[in-house]
Order: structure tokens, then sequence, then C-alpha cells
């Protein structure tokens, strides 16, 4: 039972896994491609093919001095003859293509192989032709022949197939060596992106971190005095702002009543049918009352009263623009809302000024916490993009590793597992 026992032993010891280093594979696969026994076996099909050459040449001979019987009929005779000729003519060239190459490397191996399967064929060609004339004359020397074409043939499969082993080698290693140089780059990038990751993460929670203790100051702040204070000077001027408004409202409710007497007034103060000395002013009020100077309201007020009868205006529609003239000049409406509102102007200014003088911490905590948020939503991003990146390269990695074990197992000849712990770029 011992003997049993060594030899599944031994089965079992073929069939473990051999384990490979990423770094080491083009050094392995240079050892496998010496440790090829192609060289050996050419050598040993080439003696073959020598020892049939031998034969073939004697066979040649012979059936170059075979002489045909006598009772041949001359017709059969003289075709017989003429197809030796062709025959033996041919046979010596293939002959000639049985000589090994001096050289043993692969390509010489492939060479050689491809000018015999050729000569063998134009000989099989020729043969086939001929072969019934000669065949009636010299049986005996044409079965010889045949014989060697056959183990001639049977020589080149042989060969064939040490030179597809080595062809597939060939190709088994080159395909190797680029998947080995492709799993290397994506391994280095799956460690870079990782490293990436891992700065991107810590970064991103020292900002989460600095973000929350801002936001924490700028409550402290908001609670403060000075924030207080702050906060109810922007109330104060919203409702200023309010105000302004309300005045700016005022003063064209106080103008609209004019409107259509100051458009008409203009358009023929354009076209030269009344002299204005208040036009600009006539320009204001219709556009902005509030920029007019108190010095010019009553002057333009005056010279529209007395152009209004020229406007074309109807009766009633003139008493009422007259009337509301004289409302304005004697109450002083316009002037009395213009100094409101640049009473408030005034106040809002000094207002916007204080605030800004409170605000300026304010400003500086909420620009750090919107660049903060600015960087925080980058990283975030560049993290959820790294994620998919590092997914797709690592699954391109197990593809390429997969194939690259299968290929490998192939040249060995048995299983093989990779160390990719050790030697990544």
């Amino acid at each position: 039972m011992n003997w049993l026992k060594n030899v599944f032993g031994k089965k079992l010891a073929k069939e473990e896994s051999a384990i490979l280093q990423l770094a080491k594979i083009n050094s392995w696969l240079e050892e496998r491609g010496k440790e090829s026994d192609f060289a050996m076996r050419c050598l040993e099909i080439y003696g073959r093919m020598d020892d049939v050459a031998k034969v073939l040449s004697k066979d040649i001979s012979a059936l170059e001095s075979a002489s045909a019987n006598e009772d041949t009929p001359p017709k059969l005779l003289r075709a017989g003859l003429a197809a030796r000729s062709e025959v033996v003519k041919q046979l010596e060239t293939l002959s000639e293509k049985l000589i090994p190459p001096k050289k043993k490397d692969p390509e010489s191996a492939f060479q050689h192989h491809w000018a015999l399967v050729k000569g063998l064929e134009r000989t099989v060609t020729t043969f086939g032709r001929a072969q019934s004339y000669v065949a009636a004359l010299f049986p005996r020397n044409i079965e010889s022949i045949k014989s060697d074409l056959t183990q001639i043939s049977r020589l080149l499969v042989d060969l064939e197939t040490e030179i597809c082993k080595k062809r597939k080698l060939a190709e088994e290693s080159w395909y190797s060596r680029e998947l080995a140089e492709r799993l290397q780059k994506e391994l280095s990038g799956i460690d870079d992106l990782k490293k990436k990751t891992l700065h991107n993460k810590a970064t991103h929670s020292e900002i989460t971190l600095r973000l929350s203790g801002l936001e924490e100051v700028t409550k402290k702040l908001e609670a403060s005095d000075v924030g207080k204070k702050t906060q109810e000077l922007k109330r104060i001027l919203e409702k200023k702002k309010e105000e302004k408004s309300q005045v700016e409202d005022e003063l064209n409710d106080l103008i609209a009543p004019l409107t259509k007497a100051l458009a008409r007034m203009m358009k023929q103060g354009s076209s030269d049918r009344i002299n204005l000395q208040h036009k600009n002013v006539f320009e204001q009020l219709l556009v902005s009352p509030s920029i007019v100077q108190d010095k010019n309201i009553a002057g333009s007020l005056k010279e529209l009263q007395s152009h209004l009868a020229t406007l074309g205006l109807k009766d009633k529609k003139k008493e009422k623009i007259l009337d509301h003239i004289d409302l304005l000049i004697k109450r002083r409406s316009l002037e009395n809302a213009r100094a409101r509102l640049q009473g408030i102007v005034e106040e809002i200014s000094e207002n916007e000024s204080q605030i800004k003088d409170q605000s300026r911490e304010g400003h500086r905590l909420k620009e750090e916490m919107s660049q903060a948020r600015k960087s925080k939503k980058s990283l975030e991003l560049a993290l959820d993009q790294a994620k998919k990146d590092l997914a797709s390269l690592e699954e391109k990695a197990a593809s390429d590793e997969l194939e690259l074990e299968e290929r490998l197992a192939r040249i060995r000849g048995g299983p093989i597992k990779l160390d990719l712990s050790q030697g990544r770029k």
C-alpha cells in the first residue's frame, strides 16, 4: 500500500497551488521559457526525420533505377517512365527540405515546418497525378514511397504539435506580462486612492469640527450685547426702509395729479411752442421727484400754472390741477415730504454704518463658515467619486488577477495563486 500512497501523494502535491509574487512574474516567465523542452523535442523529431530522409533517399534511388517489365505495352511504358521522372524530381526536392534547420530557435522551426508542409503538398499533388502510371510499372517502389510520405506527414503533425505548444506558451507569456503590468498599475492606483481617501476623510473631519466651533462662536456672538444691539439696529433699519418707501409713495401721490399736465407741457417745450425755464425740473418731477431741490419746486409749479391754459386740458381737469398746485405751494407739501425723506435717508445711512461696524466679526465668521461649507461639500463630492472609482478599479483588478492566474496556471500546468502583498509599484 505504500507505493499507492506515494503515487497519490505526488498527484496531490502537483495539484497544490504555487504562490507567485506579482513583481516576480517576468523573471518567472523567463525561467519557464528556458525550462521549455521545445528544443529537445524538436531534436528528437529531427532525428526521426533524418531517419525517414535516409529511407526516402534509398527508395528514390530504387525507383529511379528500377526496370520495367519487358511485356509492358510501349504506350504505357512511355507514360510510366515520364511520370517516374516527374515523381523522382519532386521527391528529391522534398528530400532536400527534410534537412533540419541549422538554428534550433522557435522561428527557424516555424519556417522549416512551413516550407516542409508546402513541399509535401506539392509532392502529394504530383504523386497523385502520376502514381497510376508509375504504380503500373513499379508497384513495390510506389508502396515504399507511400509509406515514406506517410511517415513524413506524421512527423509534420508531431512537429506542428510542438510548435503550437511553443506558440501557445509565447502567447500566454505575452498576455501574462501585459496583465501583470496592468494589474500593478491598478493596484498602485487603488493604493493611491485609498491614501487620498484617508487624507480627505481626515480633512473632512477637521473641517466639520472647525465648522461646529465657528457655529458655536457665532451663536455666542449673537447672544452677546453686541449681537443684540446689532439685531436691534437691523430691526430699526427695516422700519426706516419702510418709512422711506411710504414717503416715496407720498411724493409720487403728490405728483400724480400733475403727471398729464407735465407730460403735455414737456411735449410742447420740446417742439419749441413754449419756452420752459424749468424744463429739467419738470423731467425730475416726472421721473424722480425726491431729487428736485426745494428752491426749484415753487418756481416750477408756478410756471406749470402759467402754461396750464395752453395745454388743452378740460376745464374740470384744469381746475383740479390748479387747486392741487395751490395746495402744493401754500402747504409746501413737496418740500416737507422731501425733507422727511432726506432725514430718513440720513438715518438709514447712519444705521447701516453702525450695523457694518457692529457686524465685522459676524461677517468674518459668516465668510469663514461659508468657505468651510464649500470645502466640506467639495470633499464630500470627491469622497463619493473616489468611492465609485475605487469600486471600479478593484473590480478591474480582481478580473485581471483571475485572468492572470488562469494564464499562469496554463503555463505552469498547475494552479497558481498570486501574492499581491509585495512588489507593488
